[in-house]
């Protein structure tokens, strides 16, 4: 049954089907500059993985809590003050990578952040963290130092070519993402100063219980011919090794369990200890995590779930296979 939704979330991801871009790297920009009286004349989006990208983080997710008045009804003080975030999005066969900074338009409003994309196909996550990542910061810096579109469109026009000459020396990869041997070992030593791994279990338990309510909602779907999708949304407290390193291993961790076809986006917010990771295809419900502080989406690990016996006892024993069955092999794959 999961499966089966699975494949309705990449069908409507891509409705005809994933695109096939033939270079390894597109980047695109889209949202509020000072150059623009509205939103930005879309730069760079090329394919149909860029326009789902502008669709549902922009579009639906952004401007749907815009229109609902969901993030105006936050405190002052609560609010995350600005939008600062760096995200990765596995969709398809492509990778795509971002940040996303506040800005606004040339008549003052502010509502709306600036986003700049790339859309990475055969090259590895640790290769897009060391190479494309910085790349993006020096892309954020200089749109905000000008008001003009052209110097605007200059930037990503040579940004594009220098991300293409550095990804020509990287052999392609053939999978998105190479299995790390014992992702799970490493996601839970971030949790060793936590008494029985506890945080872990309750997150673990959150997915399980979360995706058990995706397959019973699929079931029902299937009957009534109406596809239902149940995107599930994970608050991820982050502490040393660095917060890149732990990302793939979540995304390790969660392509094994769930396969490498479905969508996962993960948004790290560069002012908070955590990370917001959707599983599924998300939605502005989901989306409410960019400006919404642990008032109002709490650290899954901390959520008081009552855990059966059960449940703990199986989890326990994942964890401890998880310890054993990546010893004698390399940690993590080669880079490019």
């Amino acid at each position: 049954m999961l499966e089966s939704a699975i494949k309705k979330i990449v069908k409507r991801f891509y409705p005809k089907g994933p695109d096939q871009p033939s270079e390894k790297v597109i980047v695109a920009a889209f949202g509020k500059h000072p150059g623009w009286d509205d939103h930005i004349d879309d730069i760079g989006l090329d394919t149909d993985t860029l326009i789902t990208v502008k669709r549902i983080l922009y579009v639906q997710g952004i401007g749907g809590n815009i229109d609902s008045g969901s993030w105006s009804r936050l405190q002052e003080n609560q609010q995350i003050e600005d939008f600062n975030h760096v995200f990765v999005w596995c969709m398809g066969r492509s990778i795509i990578v971002g940040r996303l900074w506040s800005s606004r338009d040339g008549k003052g409003r502010t509502s709306y952040p600036m986003v700049a994309c790339v859309q990475c196909r055969q090259l590895s996550l640790e290769w897009i963290f060391e190479n494309i990542l910085p790349g993006l910061k020096k892309i954020e810096r200089a749109c905000t130092e000008t008001t003009s579109p052209e110097e605007v469109r200059t930037i990503m026009e040579n940004a594009q070519r220098k991300f293409r000459q550095s990804a020509e020396q990287c052999p392609p990869c053939s999978n998105l993402l190479e299995i790390h041997s014992g992702a799970l070992k490493k996601i839970a030593g971030c949790f060793e100063a936590d008494r029985n791994h506890e945080g872990l279990f309750r997150i673990l338990y959150h997915i399980e219980r979360e995706t058990e309510r995706y397959k019973s909602d699929a079931a029902e779907s299937k009957k009534s011919k109406i596809p239902t999708l149940r995107p599930v949304l994970l608050r991820i407290p982050t502490s040393p090794p660095p917060v890149l390193e732990g990302v793939v291993w979540w995304f390790a961790f969660l392509f094994e369990k769930f396969g490498a076809n479905i969508p996962l986006l993960i948004l790290m917010p560069e002012k908070n200890t955590w990370i917001d990771i959707i599983i599924g295809e998300p939605a502005a419900a989901q989306l409410y995590c960019l400006r919404a502080p642990l008032e109002g989406v709490p650290l899954t690990s901390s959520v008081p779930y009552n855990m059966d016996t059960e449940f703990i006892s199986r989890t326990d024993k994942l964890i401890e296979n998880s310890r054993t069955e990546g010893k004698g092999k390399a940690d993590t794959p080669a880079n490019c």
